[in-house]
């Protein structure tokens, strides 16, 4: 039944208004009708302290018996209220109206023995069932000389007070009513606007959930649902992106293996069928062993590549000299560097220094740096490779004067299988996940990885790694 934010909003609020509205009216009505009665229950004690006065004026002669029973019809139609006077035996001796028969008759109620003790009494309901009305009735002992010679009881009908707070009541809930009705109104359009952007998310979320990222939901609020929203959103535009690249991924991948294999499947091809001579084979089948590396070296990286994206590449510090390290790669690359002569300078700023960091990552990051320089300087050409420290960190830097980078492309060529110059051979053997893969590593420990480039004059690379404190 409530399955929706909208409908539990709604018989939420719906619920605590309805409680409050009904508490309040029920509190109001009786304290209004406690204020009626103690009102009236006050009138009809200071009118009788009135006639109390004009009792004892009478008893002592200070006014006569028709002034006394004009002054109690007076108070008579201004409170609506019947007036007995008693002696202290319990019989009326006078009366404010004009029934004249309650004349000589005696109450002997317990109320009227509780007067007679000198004390005031209220009462609510019929009195010895006199009247079939509720009555208010109020009674007060006179006193003379300090002792109880008369009393005073006074009747008053309760129908005006019942009337007066039924209209009371009428309006208190008429205007409960009303209000309520607003209430419902404004819970109404505020629950819609509360829930109307989470409906909005869960259907955008259906059709991401189908492939459609380009789903947003419009931001209305700064609030918490605002925030969500704008989070929603946000999330969207990530995915969407994830989306992308991992077309793109897939594309490039696609375009980078079937081109060598598609190469040695036409040489093979070539081989088995007889159509390579003899004396040609060989060659072929150089390029073939070229190709099959260069797939074995894709395959890698886009092992390091999964392992990396999944946290899975795992960062293993130990203390090394990185100048050894340096050394022993420039070593795998002996016979290229003599192939294309090119003149590797070492300017270490010491003989040793001891760094803290993954050996094997660093190792990575150095050959991919190293491979590129030397993919991109002409024959002849020279590699730089730099170390220093400087405060806790030490700099390798590895500078070639190859073609350089144009200032268009230097942002881009961290991305995954981006290649710089794509139309010039030399750069068809490269995976486009060299760079990439460095700037993870690089990252992956903490630091920094840096690159200044002009075309036709180089490019320089350096990252810094953590000084392990010794020698």
């Amino acid at each position: 039944m409530f399955n929706t934010v909208f409908k539990k909003l709604m018989a939420t609020y719906f619920a605590i208004i309805a409680v409050s509205f009904l508490l309040l009216g029920l509190l109001f009505s009786q304290l209004l009708g406690n204020y009626f009665f103690d009102r009236h229950e006050r009138l009809l004690l200071e009118e009788g302290n009135k006639i109390n006065d004009l009792v004892i004026d009478y008893l002592n002669g200070y006014i006569t018996k028709e002034r006394l029973d004009l002054e109690l019809q007076s108070i008579e139609r201004f409170l609506d209220t019947r007036i007995w006077i008693l002696d202290k035996r319990g019989f009326i001796y006078g009366v404010s109206s004009n029934e004249k028969e309650w004349i000589g008759k005696q109450i002997t109620t317990g109320e009227m023995l509780e007067i007679l003790k000198g004390r005031i009494i209220v009462k609510k309901g019929t009195f010895q069932e006199i009247w079939q009305i509720p009555m208010v009735t109020v009674g007060m002992p006179i006193f003379i000389h300090g002792r109880v010679e008369n009393a005073i009881i006074m009747h008053a009908p309760l129908y005006e007070i019942t009337n007066t707070i039924r209209e009371v009541h009428k309006i208190i809930w008429t205007t409960m009513a009303i209000s309520f009705g607003i209430s419902l109104g404004i819970i109404y359009i505020l629950s819609k606007r509360l829930s109307a952007p989470l409906q909005s998310m869960d259907q955008a979320a259906r059709k991401l959930a189908q492939g459609d990222f380009s789903q947003r939901v419009a931001v209305y609020t700064d609030d918490e649902i605002g925030r969500v929203t704008k989070t929603f959103n946000y999330m969207a535009e990530q995915l969407e992106k994830m989306e992308e690249n991992r077309r793109s991924f897939i594309s490039a991948v696609a375009h980078e293996l079937r081109s060598p294999l598609t190469l040695v499947q036409g040489f093979i091809q070539g081989i088995a069928d007889g159509t390579v001579e003899e004396q040609d084979r060989p060659r072929y089948l150089q390029i073939i062993l070229r190709e099959t590396a260069r797939l074995s070296k894709l395959i890698s990286n886009l092992l390091d590549l999964q392992r990396m994206e999944s946290n899975a590449y795992p960062i293993q510090p130990e203390i090394f000299d990185v100048n050894e390290l340096i050394r022993r790669t420039l070593i795998k690359y002996e016979e290229e560097i003599n192939k294309k002569e090119i003149a590797i300078l070492l300017a270490f700023e010491r003989e040793s220094l001891s760094v803290k960091a993954d050996r094997d990552g660093v190792e990575q990051v150095l050959s991919n740096l190293i491979e590129n320089a030397m993919k991109f300087v002409e024959e002849a050409g020279r590699i730089e490779i730099e170390t220093k420290e400087q405060g806790n960190k030490a700099w390798i830097a590895v500078k070639d004067n190859g073609i350089g980078i144009a200032k268009g492309e230097q942002q881009a060529i961290w991305e995954k299988f981006y290649k710089v110059d794509k139309a010039r051979d030399r750069n068809k053997e490269g995976t486009g996940l060299g760079l990439y893969i460095v700037k993870q590593i690089i990252e992956r420990h903490g630091e920094r990885i840096e690159m200044e480039s002009e075309p036709g004059k180089g490019t320089l690379f350096q990252f810094s790694l953590t000084l392990s404190g010794k020698a």
